[in-house]
């Protein structure tokens, strides 16, 4: 009586489950829209606005109180004082200054978040992509030797073939099978590597689609001053400038100004009680005798310097992954020219004589099966250089700051 019911609780979980098709280009853009870290950490550059709203303010003012009575008379006092406290430097204008700066530094490096894992996401998407054609290209191998493990062992029936060979080829066949499972364990682990990029939870499943194109003509050099990463270095170090400055402003602390109303009650005697009415101005400055802030400024000066130490850095390995990935690129391509120009077209071309000569009884069937099996593995050593290629390509998409990447054409 419960089999209906666990029938649909089964089918309702599997309607709820939906089915996310992707490409390696719009994994990278997915990502951006869906990653729960990207969603953290797009927070933090409210939290820099909040720091820029706070920075650049006064102090409050402050009022005070002061009330005294005699308590075996009538005499007392009664007084009111404001002050306001001013910045002798200009402070405030250094404070707003790294706050602005700080505000840039973490919109860039929100930014610079959303350009790596946005890469990440595109290069899972293209090992996946290529894992799949491994697994097409294996499966049709393992025809092909299971073709020539049934053509062997009829042979070794009649006495023709060895059986060790037979076995050999069998062995082969098994290998192959082998590959295919570690390519599919492969692929489950890309898979859930995958998913916490793309913001995925529960029983939604992942499909990469799409071909590899063949490599097309190199990117131009591209200038890297606009990556994410280099703008943040860049605004860390105005910040940290702007922040010695504010260091060295603080040597003199803000000076006060006030007014006073003072009401007394005097007993003179033999006259009555008398009132008075007193007000005043008040002025304060803090020397900077004691504490002149010189630690605060030397290490904002140290601090300063690291930025711009770091500042230099960021741009050297921009600069070092753009060169990097390009030439890649050209070696990949360089070996894939080749492959399609040269090598496959041999293979196939023998490939075929074995088989027309096979078709006229001038040559055995294991000649053409093996002659197959060669062209399948340069195919698939040409797959793997094209993959090699593509991901160079995101790399360097990805170190010439394009954050939703863009390789070629996927379709």
């Amino acid at each position: 009586m419960f089999r209906p019911f666990i029938f649909l609780l089964a089918l309702t979980a599997f309607a709820a489950a939906k089915e996310i098709r992707l490409t390696p280009q719009s994994a990278g853009a997915y990502t951006v829209a869906h990653n729960q870290t990207l969603a953290a950490a797009r927070f933090r550059i409210e939290e820099a606005r909040g720091r820029l709203q706070q920075s650049g303010r006064l102090s409050n003012p402050e009022l005070e109180l002061d009330f005294t009575r005699n308590t075996v008379g009538q005499e007392g006092s009664f007084g009111v004082a404001f002050t306001q406290r001013f910045p002798l430097t200009a402070r405030l204008r250094h404070e707003k200054a790294v706050s602005r700066a700080e505000l840039a530094a973490a919109e860039a490096e929100v930014r610079d978040a959303e350009r790596k894992l946005a890469a990440d996401a595109s290069i899972a998407a293209v090992r996946l992509l290529t894992l799949s054609g491994q697994r097409e290209l294996r499966t049709r191998q393992l025809g092909n030797s299971r073709e020539l493990s049934g053509f062997l062992l009829k042979r070794v029936e009649t006495g023709e073939a060895s059986a060790v060979d037979a076995s050999q080829v069998e062995l082969e066949s098994r290998q192959i099978e082998i590959e295919n499972l570690q390519l599919a364990a492969d692929e489950t682990v890309l898979l859930g590597e995958l998913r916490p990029l793309l913001g995925l939870t529960g029983d939604d499943r992942v499909v990469i689609t799409g071909t590899l194109p063949a490599p097309a003509a190199l990117p131009a050099n591209r200038d890297v001053s606009g990556r994410p990463d280099i703008l943040a270095a860049e605004s860390r170090v105005e910040a940290a400038r702007s922040v010695v400055l504010e260091q060295r402003a603080r040597r003199w602390e803000d000076f006060g100004i006030g007014a006073s109303y003072t009401r007394n009650r005097v007993l003179d005697e033999p006259e009555p009680i008398e009132t008075e009415q007193i007000i005043g101005f008040r002025f304060s400055l803090p020397l900077p005798i004691w504490n002149n802030n010189s630690g605060r400024i030397r290490e904002a000066e140290a601090a300063s310097l690291r930025a711009a130490k770091e500042l230099d850095a960021t741009k050297l390995t921009a600069s070092s992954e753009v060169v990097a990935a390009r030439s890649a690129m050209s070696a990949y391509a360089k070996l894939i020219g080749e492959l399609d120009a040269k090598v496959l077209p041999t293979a196939t071309q023998i490939e075929e004589q074995l088989r027309q000569s096979y078709s006229t009884g001038q040559t055995p069937l294991t000649d053409v099966l093996r002659a197959r099996t060669r062209r399948l593995e340069l195919q698939r050593t040409r797959l793997d250089a094209l993959r090699d290629y593509h991901l160079a390509r995101i790399r360097h998409s990805a170190a010439t700051s394009r954050t939703t990447l863009s390789i070629q054409s996927y379709k």
